[in-house]
């Protein structure tokens, strides 16, 4: 939250400065989503920008024979500077983004005739107490960015400008957690609501679940290691307020 009022207030002492400078505004559309942008030219061939991009995705998900329902949040706020190398389109931009950025995924199953593959261990829902298994991936709060392209959007010939960008966002290397609750066996469909177990009870078949539960984060975050640079690719266009 406090992250975001600090973007805010810059924003706000952006456009309050825009009377004296020259001043874009735009729409966006990039690998981070959709969003707009505010620049501002501070210095020949200096611009300030404030780019803001979100994006909601759902859909399934298999991961080591576990079939999620994966929610896919995507929110950034940056406060970026484009250098305009030799005065004109092309530019190189550098800066940090809020990272919003996250994963969710939920696997539940409630008939009892599918199998969760859990670290080493292979288990069936109890239909009486259905299993669900969480897990989300998470990525630093504040992250660089670095980037190059072509377009102006607070100096120029005419009122509107176009812009392509491709840069990375070093987001980190995502930190995963996972979460059970519901009742589960290691036996035979057939039998499960006989000998099924509590997930969060003290039983030593849980007990047993929870260390099998934190070998399979380990190894979702060990297969998503590389997702630490995340690349980011954006179209604007917008209008310029020119003094």
């Amino acid at each position: 939250m406090k992250r975001r009022i600090l973007f805010g207030m810059g924003l706000a002492a952006l456009c309050a400065n825009a009377s004296a400078t020259d001043i874009g505004v735009g729409l966006r559309a990039s690998t981070l989503g959709l969003g707009a942008e505010v620049s501002i030219s501070m210095l020949n061939g200096l611009n300030l920008r404030i780019p803001v991009s979100g994006f909601n995705y759902n859909d399934d998900l298999t991961e080591d024979d576990i079939r999620y329902d994966a929610d896919l949040e995507l929110l950034t706020v940056g406060l970026l500077a484009d250098y305009h190398v030799f005065g004109g389109g092309f530019h190189v931009t550098g800066g940090v983004a809020s990272n919003g950025n996250e994963l969710k995924l939920l696997a539940s199953e409630a008939t009892g005739n599918e199998r969760f593959q859990v670290g080493n261990q292979t288990y069936v829902s109890d239909p009486n107490d259905p299993f669900e298994l969480r897990a989300g991936l998470d990525f630093n709060a504040v992250a660089p960015y670095l980037g190059i392209g072509w377009g102006n959007a607070a100096s120029g010939q005419g009122k509107f400008y176009f812009k392509f960008e491709a840069g990375a966002l070093f987001q980190g290397s995502p930190q995963a957690s996972t979460a059970a609750s519901g009742s589960a066996c290691n036996t035979s469909t057939e039998t499960c609501a006989l000998t099924s177990f509590d997930v969060q009870s003290d039983d030593p078949r849980a007990q047993q679940f929870r260390v099998e539960l934190e070998r399979e984060r380990r190894a979702i975050e060990e297969e998503i290691d590389e997702f630490d640079i995340y690349p980011v690719v954006s179209l604007s266009i917008g209008y310029r307020f020119l003094r």
